[in-house]
């Protein structure tokens, strides 16, 4: 009897996985397809997956693709920058002008006087 009772259960159990895949399978065809409109199908997709990997079904996709994996990377691209130019050498040579003849400059008016804002 213990036997029987232990048949009943696993069937009773897989019947009922059975039942939670198709109905979980039929609403995600029913979002998908276009049929439910204001319907997030995010958690009817994590019990449908854990409801197929019960019967050892795995639904993840496999890391070992290799195909996919070269296309994903990018290029190594490069960029040379070269250095800004140099500031112009100035050509005018600055002459160095004496006190006396800056005095001059001023008392003839020629240069204005700096001002320091006081």
């Amino acid at each position: 009897m213990q036997t029987n009772h232990n048949n009943k259960e696993k069937t009773m159990g897989t019947i009922i996985r059975v039942a939670i895949l198709s109905w979980s399978a039929a609403l995600l065809t029913a979002s998908y397809g276009g049929v439910l409109q204001k319907f997030d199908p995010t958690f009817i997709a994590t019990v449908f997956t854990a409801c197929a990997a019960t019967f050892g079904v795995n639904t993840m996709k496999k890391g070992g693709d290799k195909d996919e994996d070269e296309k994903k990377e990018l290029p190594r691209t490069e960029f040379v920058v070269e250095a800004p130019p140099e500031p112009p050498v100035s050509t005018i040579a600055e002459t160095s002008v004496s006190l006396e003849e800056r005095v001059e400059a001023l008392e003839e008016g020629q240069v204005q006087p700096r001002t320091t804002g006081v």
